[in-house]
């Protein structure tokens, strides 16, 4: 709802458009049926209601063709901005383009879109930290004294899903010359879908073939904890030093409870609530304040977006009270401090 005061055309006031009313500002989720994305939603609810814009949560549940149709509506509703984690990677460029030929500013975050203009992406940079996950399992390895070749499963996401591409780079930069050289054998890598449920069913699957597993490394906590479950209920033990080690990615609620307990060596947090904060704030500061990303910002090589990262880092039993002030703190964003 564009709602601003027009003096000679357009009244600019030290740079910036003045708003008769607060912005409205679109947010597009992949799925609320993941604690990840409720946490990103609370974060630009949050950030709505520190900077006064009237904030629309939309909810795709992992339905590329209803989140196109989701951003179509509020296109014609007329909203000021769009901040969208996109289910899929390409099918959401029709998306993006219906927003740039309307004039409406896109912002991706957590996930970004291989095609139109976004001002930028916010999120991780899932081929760092999951090296960083990858390498951490592999040390724990090392620790337990595991006879070598360790036997792994890999748990993959929503094939096509940037995070998903990006993490099961991230992974295999890290095992690839270990299964090169002979320590690694990759028992099996396959797609849970970013989902518990199949994560159980998946490693349910495999464990009817085989228990003689080392470790599981999943692209998100959902499938690492279904893999917890099925591993549980196979009467296997989990956990360092003798059980199989279990590395999840994301720090959601349960994962990082999981750490606690030592039924997950590691989760790899992101910060959700401040990827979903600063992509409000950043659409806002944008509208209202005339923000751009700052001169130096950094392009995204897999999709060529400016690139504003937050926070991330791997939590184990090592540093595992200290969660909350890694993800739930927003920091200044890039370009106003």
């Amino acid at each position: 709802m564009k709602r601003l005061i027009a003096v000679l055309g357009t009244v600019l006031l030290l740079g910036a458009l003045v708003w008769a009313e607060a912005p409205t500002i679109a947010v597009f989720i992949s799925t609320l049926k993941n604690p990840y994305f409720v946490t990103l939603a609370d974060g630009a609810k949050a950030a709505g209601e520190e900077f006064g814009a009237e904030v629309v949560i939309y909810d795709a549940q992992d339905d590329a063709a209803l989140q196109l149709s989701q951003v179509e509506d509020a296109i014609a509703a007329g909203v000021d901005a769009i901040c969208i984690n996109p289910v899929h990677t390409e099918a959401l460029i029709p998306a993006v383009e219906k927003a740039n030929e309307a004039g409406i500013p896109v912002f991706s975050v957590d996930r970004d879109v291989l095609g139109g203009e976004r001002v930028c992406y916010i999120g991780t940079s899932n081929v760092l930290a999951a090296e960083q996950g990858a390498a951490t399992l592999i040390r724990y390895l090392a620790l337990a004294k595991r006879e070598l070749p360790w036997r792994i499963v890999i748990l993959e996401g929503i094939p096509g899903a940037s995070a998903a591409v990006e993490r099961e780079e991230g992974f295999k930069n890290v095992f690839k010359p270990l299964i090169d050289g002979g320590a690694i054998e990759v028992v099996a890598d396959l797609t849970a879908y970013f989902d518990r449920a199949k994560g159980y069913q998946v490693m349910s699957d495999i464990l009817a073939t085989t228990t003689d597993i080392d470790a599981v490394i999943a692209a998100n906590d959902e499938m690492i904890l279904g893999a917890l479950e099925a591993i549980k209920a196979a009467g296997l033990k989990v956990g360092f030093p003798d059980g199989i080690l279990l590395m999840g990615f994301d720090a959601i609620d349960d994962a990082v409870a999981a750490v606690k307990t030592g039924e997950l060596v590691g989760t790899v947090a992101q910060a959700p609530y401040i990827q979903g904060y600063w992509g409000v704030e950043a659409a806002y500061r944008y509208l209202v304040e005339g923000w751009r990303p700052p001169e130096g910002t950094a392009i995204y090589p897999p999709t060529g977006a400016l690139f504003i990262p937050t926070p991330v880092a791997v939590v184990t039993a090592e540093n595992v009270d200290q969660v909350a002030q890694i993800t739930r703190t927003p920091p200044p964003l890039p370009g106003t401090e």
